[in-house]
């Protein structure tokens, strides 16, 4: 239809949009807006999907962790298995320097900070040798030195001066044996629907059939039995079994569950030295640290017999957990929300329901809480809330807070006093240390 100049035309009935048709080839206002509207709409659609595909990521991460498997190193590198331990050391967070040849330290690790080393250096030199990055300079150590030995670093100051500075090399144990322990190899069949893989350290002749069963932290292994205190146990008269749980280090599963297949793991591995005459039924006892310990807290829940348990840096409940690791990254705790969403849909499992605090008064045997009060992973908030819980029902409690220490027991020094006091704890229950190695 022809008006005053313009020719209009009307769209089909299913069509809401007016396409004017100017004398220019205009396009009209309502047209303008409409396009805006979808064009917004192609950006939320792209920006959530992006956002999804970030949340994802953080789950997988949350479920995923570096394994440690006997035999190779922490980046998946053969290990020598016969011959002198190997010797090894983590300076510190480093990263290639853009100034001089070698590695610039972004932070010292304990190891580091003893020798002398600062944010700002740059190490040009290990043992004569420059590397590219940290990855290169670890293995060097593991590949070409025994622990004892002592290397020579080349260090370059931010003020211009350099030195040499020494470390010596600790050792990188390979199994029970690097300690003088005899071992056995362990598979286990856990309840959790996993095979579970590990090492069994018999008691000592003198001991009295009491054994330790050591639950590991979130993304550790049955290493860190060992690098913390495996000797000690020994060495008071304990026999010691510490897997590795599953989705950790040789263990089967794809994911960590925060507790919800491990706790069946606790349990079945509790199981496993009952049976077979390897311990008394009533003389075990259950360390758990960081993650382990919330774990070790569900399976002693279900476990009347069990003589003790010492928990070291336990989380009362994971969403709680979720938001003070959250904020220490400096990541908004809300994202706790689409996080978890994501884990169940990529893992089938509900972390919103993981609440140790729950459960701790069903917990008979008497308990030991260990925490640094400068803890900031898992705040000291987390063990006095359930230490309150067990003491309102009259349970045996005890709490040990360590004044400046920060997140889990391998971060406390010095280690034999804190072994020393935890196993003080497991013969307290016990009715004394065994009487072959009683004072």
């Amino acid at each position: 239809m022809m008006f005053g100049g313009e020719l209009y035309h009307k769209t089909l009935p299913r069509r809401s949009l007016m396409v004017k048709i100017a004398g220019e080839g205009g396009i009209s206002l309502s047209a303008k807006r409409a396009w805006v509207v979808w064009l917004v709409l192609v950006v939320l659609v792209v920006l959530l999907g992006l956002g999804a595909y970030g949340v994802d990521r953080m789950a997988l991460d949350f479920l995923t962790g570096p394994r440690r498997i006997p035999g190779f190193d922490y980046w998946g590198g053969p290990v020598r298995l016969d011959g002198p331990v190997p010797g090894f050391a983590f300076l510190g967070r480093l990263t290639r320097s853009e100034d001089l040849p070698g590695l610039k330290v972004v932070r010292p690790f304990e190891v580091g900070a003893e020798i002398g080393l600062e944010s700002g250096d740059v190490i040009t030199a290990s043992g004569g040798k420059t590397f590219e990055n940290a990855k290169e300079l670890y293995q060097d150590f593991l590949r070409n030195y025994s622990a004892g030995d002592v290397v020579t670093l080349n260090v370059a100051r931010e003020t211009g001066t350099t030195r040499e500075l020494r470390v010596t090399l600790k050792p990188f144990l390979r199994n029970p044996g690097d300690l003088g322990l005899h071992y056995e190899d362990v598979e286990i069949r856990s309840d959790s629907g996993y095979t579970l893989r590990g090492w069994y350290i018999p008691p000592p002749e003198r001991g009295d059939g009491r054994v330790g069963v050591f639950v590991h932290g979130l993304w550790s292994s049955r290493f860190q039995a060992l690098e913390e205190g495996a000797k000690f146990w020994h060495r008071r008269g304990y026999g010691l079994l510490t897997m590795d749980l599953s989705g950790h280090g040789a263990s089967d599963g794809e994911y960590v569950t925060y507790s919800i297949n491990e706790r069946l793991d606790v349990e079945s591995v509790i199981r496993w030295v009952r049976g077979g005459g390897r311990a008394s039924p009533d003389k075990v006892v259950v360390f758990g640290t960081s993650a382990g310990a919330a774990s070790a807290i569900y399976a002693a829940a279900e476990d009347d017999e069990l003589a003790a348990l010492a928990l070291d840096a336990p989380f009362s409940d994971l969403w709680s957990a979720a938001g003070d690791m959250l904020r220490l990254w400096e990541i908004p705790s809300i994202l706790r929300y689409p996080l978890f969403l994501a884990v169940r849909r990529r893992a089938g499992i509900d972390l919103f329901g993981v609440r140790p605090i729950e459960v701790i008064s069903q917990v008979r045997a008497p308990v030991l809480f260990v925490h640094g009060d400068a803890d900031e992973q898992v705040p000291l908030y987390h063990s006095e809330l359930m230490a309150e819980v067990r003491r309102r029902e009259g349970l045996p409690t005890e709490q040990w807070i360590l004044p400046g220490g920060e997140h889990g027991f391998d971060s406390y020094p010095p280690t034999g006093i804190f072994w020393n006091r935890v196993i003080d704890f497991f013969d307290r229950a016990l009715g004394g240390p065994p009487p072959g190695l009683a004072l």
